[in-house]
């Protein structure tokens, strides 16, 4: 059976990838690490299966990966944010947008510092 960890890898030369994104819960975790370049991030934004993970402590160990938890605030802030955004109009200033087929442009300007957003059109 083809794990989705094989995507990536084959997509990198066997590399890795720096970031994952992962919903915690079960053995999805074990997918996450066998995915990630060493010195990579599992960064945990929320839960699939429930708390618990099931992982292999030497993958994690042998590519110096780090898994960190991100938070958000309660719904009530997040509501009263997009309220206030829809109020006063809040537009995010956008430094230049670029099509899918020239996002390594759009990385070197993003290293260069840009003043507002890169955006990547995915229509183009």
């Amino acid at each position: 059976m083809s794990q989705w960890s094989d995507a990536p890898l084959s997509l990198t030369d066997v590399r890795g990838v720096d970031h994952v994104l992962e919903l915690i819960g079960g053995d999805n975790i074990g997918q996450s690490a066998a995915a990630l370049s060493s010195g990579g991030l599992i960064a945990q934004i929320g839960f699939l299966k429930g708390a618990d993970i099931v992982l292999s402590a030497v993958p994690m160990m042998l590519k110096r990966a780090v898994i960190q938890g991100i938070t958000v605030g309660h719904r009530r802030a997040f509501e009263d944010l997009v309220r206030f955004i829809d109020a006063h109009g809040v537009r995010p200033v956008i430094d230049k947008t670029y099509s899918f087929d020239d996002v390594p442009s759009a990385f070197v300007h993003l290293e260069r510092g840009p003043f507002g957003k890169i955006v990547i059109d995915l229509r183009s």
